[in-house]
């Protein structure tokens, strides 16, 4: 990569539209997504359950489910985080050391392989092939996925323990208000964060530049909280799922977030990959 991949770039923003979603088609974004989706939905339960048990370490699981409950509450649609909450009680309620053991396994089995797809499609979106061994693959995917875990854990812990030193600090209201604004900056940074680490490291280049923010990183936060709010407005004023799914509602809706959530996430990298060639 060059520079920055926010130089200006001759190209116009129409331009790039364009060359973005044409590359957004040929890499098959639509159905890589819905792989990704399925990926989420095994992975998604067992992963909160690891870091709930991460958190139960330091005795701050009840609160840490509090807070990431909260986060959910607030993006997903609200059948889906139903069917989350519900799922996630009933299992910490029959749970134990070896269900435990076990979620950590699945969730490590059904997040790697979502991340060998994301793999799969930013080397098509780069257009190489992948000479990685399976091993090499399979190991940057468990990285992947370990580290977004301990972002997630940390994030959740800035939340908590900011909150807690703020009272002991006791520094007035302006304090007060300006650490619940600072601390959402700081995990907005860690989601960014996230992306770039996923955009830099999953397609198979023979040169890296690592980059801590990139466009492709701050469109697919935008795009996936533009998809979140929209989902919800729309299920709001709308109940066609209902009528047409019956029980299978709650499901349906949280698959087809994770299904939005992963054309987000793959757009991107797509965006990233477009600014990329036209800069080389």
């Amino acid at each position: 990569m060059g520079a920055t991949l926010f130089t200006a770039h001759s190209a116009s923003f129409k331009d790039i539209s364009k060359s973005t979603w044409t590359e957004v088609n040929r890499s098959d974004v639509f159905g890589r997504a819905a792989q990704l989706a399925y990926f989420f939905f095994l992975a998604l339960f067992p992963f909160l359950i690891c870091v709930i048990s991460a958190l139960s370490v330091f005795g701050y699981a009840d609160r840490g489910r509090a807070l990431m409950f909260h986060f959910l509450a607030d993006t997903a649609p609200p059948s889906a985080f139903g069917l989350i909450a519900d799922t996630i009680e009933g299992i910490i309620r029959t749970g134990g050391p070896l269900k435990m053991s076990v979620g950590i396994v699945a969730a490590l089995w059904a997040a790697s392989a979502g991340m060998n797809a994301v793999i799969d499609t930013m080397n098509a979106v780069y257009r190489v092939k992948e000479k990685r061994s399976v091993v090499e693959q399979y190991g940057i995917a468990i990285g992947l996925t370990i580290m977004i875990a301990i972002l997630l854990m940390v994030s959740i812990g800035i939340v908590l323990f900011g909150n807690m030193i703020v009272r002991v600090l006791g520094g007035g209201e302006t304090f007060v208000v300006v650490w619940s604004i600072a601390q959402w900056i700081v995990v907005l940074a860690f989601t960014l964060l996230v992306f770039s680490m996923i955009y830099y490291l999953a397609p198979d280049l023979v040169s890296r530049n690592w980059q801590w923010i990139t466009p492709g990183a701050v469109f697919a936060v935008v795009l996936w909280v533009l998809i979140s709010v929209g989902l919800r407005v729309y299920l709001h004023f709308f109940h066609t799922y209902n009528g047409t799914y019956g029980t299978l509602t709650d499901v349906i809706v949280l698959l087809l977030w994770f299904y939005l959530s992963g054309i987000a996430i793959l757009a991107g990298g797509v965006l990233n990959g477009v600014l990329d060639r036209r800069d080389s």
